[in-house]
């Protein structure tokens, strides 16, 4: 889960929203943090609410996180409006200590954003779900979750609290395999395996040729510079990647674990200036070891799951084989040269228009079974 640092990007859906009704909310969670957000309603009276959780990052409501310049980066509104025009509401929410619409230094409130924990995110979302089923709140009849990457942890923790089942869990590049497992392949992992990739014509020697020709089609995209990757020899042997994650582990990843580890649970991370949450989170990537299958195993409820075939983050082969916990009720789709929020970007949106209709549709079916 690459860490950003997203700048605010106001924008303007539609002139003509598929809402009827936007109604905005503050709900107090357990700590006494206020958590802000809205729902978006359709024209007639909506059974199922869905409620989409963001990954790693200062996200808002909207969720910015793409590279096109449009309203469409804003990829959980863009993605609501759809799911609105198929008859649903929606709920989104601020990730505790932004201020929605503020820019610059007001965007974010330091000691909130500072003080965030698995716990306390958690803690967050179980406040927006009991809202959207409370009868003072939207009185949802049935709610849906839908997660991005580390979005998915937090559902799946939320799950492991013995949280009441929802009708359906989506996922789009969805965390499945334990926090401290993504992030070791990410750090030891990602470069060997995107590398093999590029070896189209499958001789098990990666040339530059074939790094140039396809390196944005790899995980390892996601780095946007593709000079590391050219050998100075003029190929990798399978040798060498074979030997990469090894010397990654020791020149990256065992320092900066290391160095996280040795921080206090409650000092800012990454730092006092630009929070985002205490060490005590970051840390969790390193010690936690629990498959977030696993957690969600505690809910007997349909799960559907969305993979780029280039996803940065989180590949989908590792997600569906740490999926055995809720085999049986876990649907598992590859969009072939698409990325970690199903754009055309190793990481980034916005979501190609198809399959944001795709899961619009899929929501909507799921609906159906509301009773």
């Amino acid at each position: 889960m690459k860490r950003l640092a997203l700048a605010a990007v106001a924008f303007t859906l539609a002139a003509t929203p598929a809402h009827a009704e936007t109604r905005t909310f503050t709900v107090t969670t357990r700590d006494g943090a206020p958590i802000n957000g809205q729902a978006d309603l359709p024209s007639a009276p909506a059974r199922t609410t869905i409620i989409f959780v963001a990954g790693t990052g200062m996200f808002d409501r909207d969720a910015s996180f793409g590279r096109s310049n449009t309203p469409r980066d804003l990829i959980f509104a863009d993605l609501a409006q759809r799911m609105n025009a198929r008859g649903l509401a929606t709920v989104r929410y601020d990730r505790r200590g932004l201020r929605y619409g503020a820019t610059g230094a007001e965007r974010i409130d330091a000691a909130l954003a500072s003080a965030a924990t698995n716990e306390t995110q958690v803690n967050d979302l179980a406040a927006v779900y009991a809202w959207a089923q409370a009868r003072d709140g939207l009185n949802a009849r049935c709610v849906i979750f839908f997660g991005h990457s580390e979005g998915m942890a937090h559902i799946g923790r939320l799950a492991d609290t013995g949280a009441r089942r929802p009708l359906a869990v989506i996922g789009m590049g969805a965390l499945l395999e334990s926090p401290r497992s993504v992030f070791h392949w990410q750090r030891t992992g990602r470069d060997a395996h995107s590398l093999r990739m590029m070896d189209t014509d499958g001789d098990g020697r990666t040339t530059n040729e074939e790094v140039q020709a396809n390196f944005m089609r790899t995980p390892s995209g996601v780095w946007e510079t593709v000079a590391p990757f050219l050998s100075p020899s003029g190929a990798w042997t399978a040798a060498d990647i074979e030997a990469l994650p090894s010397r990654q582990e020791t020149l990256l990843y065992a320092p900066e674990r290391a160095q996280i580890l040795a921080q206090a649970d409650d000092a800012p991370f990454p730092s006092a200036q630009t929070p985002m949450a205490s060490y005590a989170w970051i840390k969790s990537f390193f010690t936690d070891e629990t498959p977030i299958a696993q957690r969600l195993a505690r809910w007997d409820a349909p799960m559907i799951f969305h993979y780029g075939s280039y996803d940065s983050q989180t590949v989908a082969a590792r997600q569906e084989a740490a999926a055995a916990p809720i085999a049986g009720r876990a649907r598992f789709t590859l969009h072939a040269n698409r990325g970690h929020s199903l754009g055309e970007h190793p990481l980034f949106g916005p979501i190609d228009e198809t399959l944001a209709d795709q899961i619009a549709a899929e929501a909507a079916e799921a609906a159906r079974g509301c009773r």
